[in-house]
């Protein structure tokens, strides 16, 4: 009996045996999360860089360019006029910016000039979609279609113009206005030809809506509720 109990007492880990490999394990764990946790984090961040550069990218191209039929006849046919109305309305409910990626028919062109939402959302990417960035007011008649097979997260951005104060610029304290950016006194939102600047600055801060349901956008979104941006950017439109 006495040869049985301590063969069973050898066979075991005594309690300072168990803390000491306990304390190995915390020291293993540690010094992993020491080297891959910042790797991690870094390329979490790459991530986030590389999507906000698709977002300013797409919003600045749509800022500076017209769309085939109603918008080249609403503008009449001046871009920097479009400009100054998105800037100036931006803020409100029903025509808040909202941008996204959608899965997109090759070859399959809208009157817009864009292209059709793909049918077969679950095809080959390349060959039976392709993931097309879009930027599109809340008004547009097209974007409900476009939200069907959005693919990734869906974003709305505030515009508001810049204005000069001292030696450097800040944001002008009256959303929906465009002001002379010297002077700030009378509104050209509404007579964006008689704006007497040749460049319009102004600051973009993007959020990230909680839905892509298009029946939220229209009922349960409203922009003066974010005032968190997850990043911004000031920018410029050249007339």
């Amino acid at each position: 009996m006495k040869t049985k109990n301590l063969r069973k007492a050898a066979s075991g880990f005594t309690l300072v045996e168990s803390v000491i490999a306990l304390g190995i394990l915390v020291v293993l764990i540690t010094g992993f999360l020491a080297v891959f946790g910042p790797a991690a984090e870094t390329i979490r961040k790459t991530l986030s860089i590389d999507e906000a550069s698709r977002l300013q990218a797409s919003l600045e191209y749509e800022l500076t360019h017209l769309r085939e039929g109603q918008e080249q006849r609403r503008y009449q046919g001046d871009s920097f006029r479009k400009a100054i109305d998105w800037i100036s309305s931006s803020n409100e409910q029903g025509t808040a910016i909202i941008l996204y990626k959608y899965k997109a028919t090759p070859g399959q062109i809208r009157t817009d000039g864009t292209l059709e939402p793909a049918e077969r959302v679950a095809g080959i990417a390349g060959e039976d979609f392709i993931l097309q960035p879009m930027v599109r007011r809340l008004d547009d008649p097209l974007l409900e279609e476009d939200l069907q097979v959005t693919e990734g997260r869906v974003f709305f951005v505030k515009l508001q113009q810049l204005v000069y104060q001292g030696e450097g610029l800040r944001v002008y304290d009256e959303p929906g206005k465009i002001v002379d950016p010297y002077e700030p006194g009378e509104d050209y939102s509404d007579n964006p030809t008689a704006f007497p600047e040749a460049v319009i600055a102004f600051e973009a801060e993007f959020f990230s809506l909680p839905s892509v349901s298009f029946n939220f956008l229209k009922n349960a979104f409203s922009p003066e509720k974010y005032t968190r941006p997850i990043f911004s950017r000031n920018l410029s439109v050249t007339r």
